[in-house]
């Protein structure tokens, strides 16, 4: 089976454990057919510029590069990074797709507005009830909405990210169907504008949520939508979770419809079977 992962931090990440190298040496050991490193960029609002991630890029940008030249013979490795929060700060975000030459940007939404990170909030302890948990994931599906219509992104990161918290730690259930319209118009806005759907499988990692980010009926809907692109990542911030449940991943995404998945080069899809 082709694998491939496109969703990894490295320790240009404040979360990553691995460098670089130990992430590509790990890529070859598994036989990956392609790796992408997507650290993160939150360009974030909320915590000012002292958690502005941004300031790990140069460091990402000096050493990535001649990395993925040195193993260009071995392994296509790509450039990108995880844009959190992009509408926060768009000019911010495309100074710095801009800047690196990015191969690859995954748009994601680790906060609302006004709110911290969503692995932050207390969901639990009734600090927040539910009529505002449900009106916090409006905003959440509202904000990725803008940023599908407006942002320089080429897919949309674990579309159901709020769901690991909320469901998966603080054991509270949600009533999906509020959101299936929203959801709906985020996929066709995305189809419209050659935006693809990560299929993210570092949920299943966390025993009580095992899921995936988003689940097979969002993928479903996603190729409903007439969508073409679906890339697969692991969310691995460390070698020993490189294309983790990659081979569940795949075969969500072929029962959906889907027979290829996608990775980047200068922002280009590159596409191979599924198995």
């Amino acid at each position: 089976m082709n694998i491939i992962d496109t969703h990894t931090h490295t320790n240009f990440s404040f979360d990553g454990e691995n460098s670089p190298r130990e992430m590509a040496e790990k890529a070859l050991e598994i036989g990956l057919t392609a790796l992408t490193f997507t650290d993160h960029i939150d360009v974030s609002d909320y915590y000012g510029s002292e958690y502005e991630e941004s300031k790990l890029m140069p460091l990402a940008a000096a050493e990535i590069p001649p990395l993925v030249q040195e193993y260009a013979d071995k392994i296509p490795i790509g450039f990108g990074a995880e844009i959190g929060q992009y509408i926060q700060n768009p000019a911010l975000a495309e100074q710095l797709i801009a800047d690196f030459k990015l191969d690859y940007v995954i748009g994601s939404t680790h906060n609302i507005r006004n709110y911290k990170d969503f692995y932050y909030l207390d969901f639990k302890n009734h600090a927040l009830d539910y009529n505002e948990i449900l009106n916090i994931l409006r905003i959440y599906f509202e904000e990725t909405l803008e940023m599908v219509q407006t942002a320089d992104i080429d897919v949309i990161g674990h579309l159901t990210y709020p769901l690991r918290y909320i469901t998966g730690r603080d054991g509270i259930q949600v009533n999906m169907n509020v959101y299936e319209q929203i959801i709906k118009e985020i996929f066709k806005t995305a189809v419209k504008r050659n935006i693809g759907l990560e299929f993210n499988t570092g949920g299943l990692r966390k025993p009580e949520y095992a899921k995936t980010d988003p689940d097979s009926e969002y993928v479903r809907l996603f190729r409903e939508a007439g969508g073409e692109i679906i890339t697969v990542g692991s969310d691995a911030h460390r070698v020993s979770d490189l294309a983790a449940n990659f081979r569940q991943g795949a075969e969500i995404a072929k029962a959906a419809g889907f027979k290829q998945l996608a990775y980047f080069e200068k922002r280009k899809p590159e596409f191979i079977t599924i198995d």
